[in-house]
């Protein structure tokens, strides 16, 4: 079946553009099922595919510096203390004894950029909240943290200010940034590792865009990045 925005779809264009549009409007893949008549399971792969295509949108605007010369496959890592697959707690009362999913989050050509840390504990973060350095040192994590204007703790729904040296001022973007991050993954009431960095990327992208229309952004990605089923 033709369809410039899907390779191998068994979907029409229009019945694809309804799902997009919805996607762009928030909706959560059992609301876009309903209204769609499309089954949720063909929904849930549809909308993978949209936000693994936002993800390689938002990784190709990563500002070129050599101190984030970090690998996509190490920016895609998560912690490995759970199977990949088992559910991201994104409570406030999450154990002590998972590991957290943090991120790191900087500022660059009017843009923000988040940045999964896999390497990096609660412990390592409080260090720096309280300027320990030496602890940091001993670690190694130094250089890892000290480029993030701020970082997220998605285990715990925590934001820290680092304040590092020569991290961008942009409090307020990044607060309003981390509202709706909190505000989206709260809806979904838990995360799987699997999919969190790609759930995070689309907060990025749609925060990113917030000032432009989200379907006609995401119709001109697609026009020129077509998805694949394949």
């Amino acid at each position: 079946m033709k369809n410039k925005y899907l390779k191998g779809a068994h979907l029409s264009e229009r019945k694809f553009k309804e799902i997009l549009r919805l996607f762009a409007e928030d909706l959560t893949a059992t609301q876009i099922a309903s209204i769609s008549g499309v089954s949720r399971v063909t929904v849930n792969s549809y909308l993978k595919k949209i936000r693994q295509q936002i993800a390689r949108h938002c990784e190709s605007l990563l500002p070129t510096d050599p101190l984030r010369s970090t690998t996509t496959t190490e920016r895609k890592a998560v912690p490995a203390t759970q199977d990949s697959d088992s559910p991201l707690p994104v409570k406030t009362d999450v154990s002590r004894n998972i590991k957290p999913v943090v991120f790191g989050i900087y500022r660059a050509s009017d843009r923000l950029h988040t940045e999964i840390l896999p390497d990096v504990s609660r412990s390592m973060i409080h260090s720096v909240v309280r300027s320990n350095r030496s602890i940091l040192e001993t670690q190694s994590a130094a250089d890892k943290i000290r480029r993030f204007s701020n970082v997220a703790d998605l285990g715990q729904y925590r934001l820290y200010n680092l304040e590092n040296e020569g991290a961008a001022n942009a409090t307020e973007d990044v607060d309003a940034f981390w509202g709706l991050t909190k505000h989206r993954l709260a809806k979904f009431k838990g995360l799987n590792r699997s999919t969190v960095y790609l759930h995070l990327k689309e907060c990025e992208f749609r925060y990113n865009n917030r000032n432009e229309d989200i379907y006609e952004t995401l119709l001109e990605l697609l026009k020129t990045q077509p998805l694949s089923l394949s």
